[in-house]
């Protein structure tokens, strides 16, 4: 009957020996779980990385936010493996807790069999015990680990939808920064268009205008006919359309014009007069007159619209006289407003 009761106590022994190995395996794979975890949270770390750099990197948008899910799939797929695990563990607690109760059992018996093993049974339920607590010590860390990790779901799916607004929004930006830089293009283009458009009006442009002056011509008479009046002072002469030899000027482009005088006589009781034509033809005609013995002057302007070839000068009427010195007090001027 004692060696009986020797080897139920070692199959006992040995069974608790394996329940302790059990237990330590039990604790290596939850350490092992919470690395896993850990693995976890650092890949949604360098999720969150990634979704930051999108901001700054629209072009690889799409191609990080499918590694984003990639990894977030093989997370949940991680998950459901730890779930399983973890139904397991709990089904060999179970197993094991339905030994130790039988455990338990058999030990009274060998009790009623034998009071010198009373002691080794007593220290031996006092193990057993202990392992219980153990078990559902492990038992209320595996209901946190499965808190944790719902929770880290949760996170996860959380991240994941604000980082697609962020994106959704990124790329709204990106559009109306698209169609606004369009548009500055567009002005822009067509802003160069003007401006060539308008050097290309200012170089062909015909450039025409002239200034003379009668210079230290002293006293100039018309006897008894008109005398043409001839300018002999250039001062300017840009598209040499005045001619100092004959005093007109030919139009040498189709246009309008503008053209102005001043002359001046010493009046003594006595008129001054002045008439401006245009092929021959009088445009105008001023006179004046004084009696104080001092400079007089007569001035105006006109615009003409005239034909390429068309004639303009200054003539003095019969009977009348000017004056100039090298101050140039009577002038011829003229000038191109714009072609037709």
């Amino acid at each position: 009957m004692v060696v009986e009761l020797r080897v139920t106590l070692s199959f006992t022994q040995d069974e608790l020996q394996n329940t302790k190995d059990l237990l330590h395996k039990i604790e290596a794979e939850n350490d092992a779980q919470d690395t896993e975890m850990t693995a976890v949270n650092q890949k949604l770390v360098a999720s969150e990385t990634k979704v930051e750099a999108l901001e700054w990197v629209n072009l690889a948008q799409d191609s990080e936010m499918t590694a984003v899910k990639t990894r977030l799939a093989a997370s949940e797929t991680e998950v459901v493996n730890l779930r399983k695990e973890a139904a397991a563990q709990t089904a060999d607690l179970r197993s094991v807790t339905e030994r130790l109760v039988a455990t338990e059992t058999d030990m009274e018996h060998v009790k009623k069999d034998t009071a010198a093993q009373h002691t080794d049974l007593t220290t031996l339920n006092t193990e057993v015990m202990n392992l219980i607590k153990e078990q559902a010590a492990q038992e209320a860390e595996l209901v946190v680990l499965k808190t944790r990790m719902d929770t880290g779901e949760a996170q996860v799916e959380t991240r994941l939808s604000a980082s697609e607004t962020e994106v959704e929004k990124l790329k709204m930006e990106h559009a109306a920064q698209e169609a606004e830089l369009t548009a500055v293009k567009t002005r822009l283009a067509a802003t160069e268009t003007e401006v060539v458009n308008l050097e290309k009006e200012i170089t062909e442009k015909p450039k025409v205008a002239f200034s003379a002056g009668l210079y230290n011509s002293g006293y100039i008479e018309a006897g008894n006919t008109d005398r043409n009046l001839v300018f002999t002072r250039i001062i300017t002469n840009v598209g040499q359309a005045f001619s100092d030899i004959t005093g007109f000027f030919t139009a040498p482009v189709k246009g309008v014009y503008y053209f102005r005088f001043t002359v001046m006589d010493v009046l003594s009781s006595r008129l001054m007069a002045i008439r401006m034509l245009k092929n021959g033809e009088q445009v105008m005609y001023l006179d004046e007159y004084d009696n104080d013995g001092q400079h007089s002057y007569l001035s105006s302007g006109v615009t003409l619209q005239l034909e390429v070839g068309d004639l303009v000068n200054m003539q003095l009427p019969a009977g009348y006289r000017l004056f100039d010195d090298s101050n140039n007090h009577s002038t011829f001027s003229g000038f191109l407003l714009f072609p037709l």
